[in-house]
């Protein structure tokens, strides 16, 4: 099976909190740019969804998957910890591959623990972990290694 941890896409700041901050034209772009990586790697976008319930990664999940019928929402996403993050996997029992979009550091550590290898991820970065198992019931430390990593750099500015 395989999991796709997607960190949600560059967000403006919110007056009304974190929960509530917008992507902004940084992060729009972001997404635009993902879901073309993910089209050409031929990722099957009708996969299910899990997704943060924060208004970020909503708008990072409709401008990837365009508001896919195989979604859900959890507010227990929200700034989840990889321990968190690693009890839902488990909890799916999902013999489908997998697709989750929400914050860090959770998706990082998470990353890190299922693979043995430091993983950062910024703002709009996608990561792919195989597993050798056909259910999330398994997935636990070590067990996944990492197929891809994406991070488009829309934005960032690189010295010389």
């Amino acid at each position: 099976m395989k999991l796709y941890l997607v960190r949600h896409a560059n967000a403006l700041e919110s007056s009304l909190g974190d929960y509530e901050r917008a992507l902004s034209e940084k992060g729009k772009n972001q997404c635009i740019e993902l879901k073309n990586f993910i089209v050409l790697k031929e990722i099957d976008l009708n996969n299910k969804v899990y997704c943060s319930a924060a208004k970020r990664t909503k708008g990072t999940h409709s401008l990837i998957f365009n508001r896919s019928k195989k979604v859900s929402f959890h507010k227990s996403l929200y700034l989840a910890s990889s321990n968190d993050l690693l009890a839902f996997l488990c909890s799916l029992q999902s013999k489908e591959d997998i697709f989750l979009i929400g914050h860090n550091n959770g998706l990082s550590d998470l990353a890190s623990y299922l693979t043995g290898k430091r993983v950062g991820m910024k703002t709009a970065a996608c990561v792919e972990i195989d597993f050798p198992f056909q259910n999330s019931k398994f997935i636990s430390k070590g067990t996944g290694e990492i197929n891809s990593y994406h991070r488009c750099d829309i934005g960032d500015f690189h010295y010389l």
